[in-house]
């Protein structure tokens, strides 16, 4: 009576598992089949493609003196930031008292 309840239980568990299920009723492994992928069509340039205006120089020379600009302003940003922070040579915090140590 224990052998038939202990396969009966066995029994159970095992079909609960999806690879038992395949396996007794013959499934065959699914898999994606690599030439069935869709194709699609090649890329193609919009219309009125051509109807766009060429960039002008005096444009890209404005964007580069604007870059140089912006340079500047973040070097002097910068050179203010460690100025302010050697002139308060009390640190607030731990982490700004180690920092100082290390350089």
């Amino acid at each position: 009576m224990k052998k038939i309840i202990v396969i009966f239980i066995t029994l159970f568990f095992l079909a609960a598992c999806q690879s038992t299920k395949d396996a007794f009723t013959l499934k065959k492994k699914s898999s994606t089949d690599e030439f069935l992928v869709e194709k699609k069509n090649p890329l193609v340039l919009p219309p009125g493609y051509g109807k766009l205006p060429m960039p002008q120089d005096g444009q890209i020379i404005d964007d580069e003196v604007e870059d140089g600009d912006l340079n500047v302003f973040v070097n002097n940003e910068e050179n203010n930031s460690s100025s302010t922070f050697e002139k308060n040579s009390k640190p607030s915090s731990i982490e700004e008292s180690i920092l100082q140590k290390i350089e």
